[in-house]
């Protein structure tokens, strides 16, 4: 029989299958799941403090969740390496107007594009022979 070792209440009702997991420093896993209010939370019990400003805002000061801010309705979350040179993973997130590949651990936007379809899908990897890695979106 299985037996849980811990629990946490999350305090944020979330989208189903809109979780990820990454590893924004290059070491620890992060939990990352998309809000019903258009925001993106990070559970990252190994590292409290990050840096502040932009888009990420701490729930508490000794919290181990930070919020991202999207303002728009999230359709749908990813975590990967975009640099193979570079050991942290990025987040992907898409709207139903708008791709953002965001930097978690420098708390900076990669790049914010117009996709007219929307975002209904992600995933990041290599794709065939093209060297570089990919964020491929379904629209």
């Amino acid at each position: 029989m299985l037996v849980p070792i811990f629990t946490f209440k999350l305090n944020h009702k979330i989208h189903a299958r809109m979780v990820t997991v990454g590893k924004y420093d290059g070491l620890h896993p992060a939990l990352t799941c998309a809000t019903t209010a258009g925001k993106v939370f990070i559970h990252n019990p190994h590292q409290r403090h990050g840096k502040k400003g932009g888009r990420v805002t701490m729930e508490t000061s000794d919290s181990d969740i930070s919020m991202l801010n999207i303002n728009q309705g999230v359709s749908a979350v990813c975590a990967g390496r975009l640099n193979p040179l570079n050991t942290c993973d990025i987040l992907a997130v898409g709207t139903q107007t708008n791709l953002l590949a965001y930097d978690v651990q420098n708390n900076s936007d990669l790049f914010y594009k117009d996709v007219a379809d929307g975002v209904n899908t992600l995933t990041m990897g290599n794709l065939g022979n093209i060297e570089k890695p990919l964020v491929i979106v379904g629209g």
